[in-house]
């Protein structure tokens, strides 16, 4: 199955494989984790419009059945913070008050699979979808769905906005600088945020590209692992070698790879999109198949 290059298909092609590369550093195989799962979740429940009932019934199909896995088993590792949520859902079915709000609950879980829900914003408001509090209130949804603490909501934004302004063609370095000074303006607006903004300081600097690789974090905290994505993709020229350099992170580098090969498929979709095995990929590309149909990504 041939797909055409577009970010749909380019970023979660190098989300998955970024996935698999992490999963056999750590000795588990060919299975994919719950951000693979999860992203193809969310991409198959935007396929069909906007719904968070939807989206965390299809959630919680992953958590019980394994459904969006590539081997049909149930999940072995389910992060806390997405454990509680999922639990929690189950018995409320209210998708408005699933996530966790403590400081504690700012794992990287619900920024792993974010990716397709700024697309899908994208395709519907446009390049400036910052400028609609409709699709931000989207985008701080489908992350609060899981993890619903001010830090994680704003690790959404300022991720899209990178991602927005990748897909732009501006620059990496400059496309950074742009997000993090756009998303310290919009959420300054709002004292729920403002507060919050201080723990992003790492990323608020001009010399991002050259911190010492031994500084990073991987410990899988939702503001660690969007800061040594970023620096990986500042520091790398092709998809290959930023999962090669993501794998010499120091700490955890599986937690962060996948989000790494997010963002490098952005930027080098060739790659990523021509060098895919079709049959370890088969369930990913039956997921990107109904979403190049609904036109709701592009």
């Amino acid at each position: 199955m041939v797909l055409p290059y577009n970010p749909l298909n380019n970023s979660t092609l190098g989300l998955v494989t970024g996935d698999l590369m992490g999963q056999q550093v750590e000795g588990h195989g060919t299975s994919w984790s719950g951000d693979s799962a999860l992203t193809l979740a969310t991409i198959s429940s935007l396929s069909y419009g906007y719904n968070l009932t939807d989206l965390m019934d299809r959630y919680l199909d992953w958590y019980r059945s394994g459904e969006y896995n590539n081997q049909d088993e149930r999940p072995k590792n389910v992060g806390e913070t997405t454990f509680f949520a999922l639990n929690k859902y189950a018995h409320t079915k209210d998708p408005f008050n699933s996530g966790g709000r403590d400081i504690s609950d700012n794992g990287n879980g619900a920024l792993m699979h974010i990716t397709p829900v700024i697309l899908y914003l994208r395709a519907k408001y446009g390049e400036d979808f910052i400028l609609h509090d409709p699709a931000m209130l989207v985008l701080h949804q489908v992350t609060g769905l899981t993890h619903n603490h001010p830090q994680s909501l704003i690790a959404s934004g300022i991720y899209a906005l990178i991602v927005n302004n990748l897909l732009q063609n501006i620059p990496p370095v400059e496309a950074v600088d742009l997000a993090v000074s756009s998303s310290y303006e919009y959420y300054a607006q709002h004292k729920i945020f403002a507060d919050h903004l201080s723990a992003f300081q790492g990323l608020n600097k001009p010399d991002l590209k050259s911190v010492a690789i031994t500084s990073l974090q991987t410990s899988g905290y939702v503001v660690d692992t969007l800061e040594a994505s970023i620096w990986v993709v500042l520091n790398s020229n092709t998809f290959a070698e930023a999962l090669s350099l993501a794998k010499s992170l120091p700490g955890e580098p599986h937690r962060v790879m996948p989000l790494v090969g997010a963002l490098a498929g952005v930027l080098y979709h060739q790659e990523v999109v021509d060098d895919i095995d079709e049959n370890t990929f088969e369930p990913v590309l039956k997921v990107l198949k109904i979403a190049e149909q609904s036109h709701n990504f592009n």
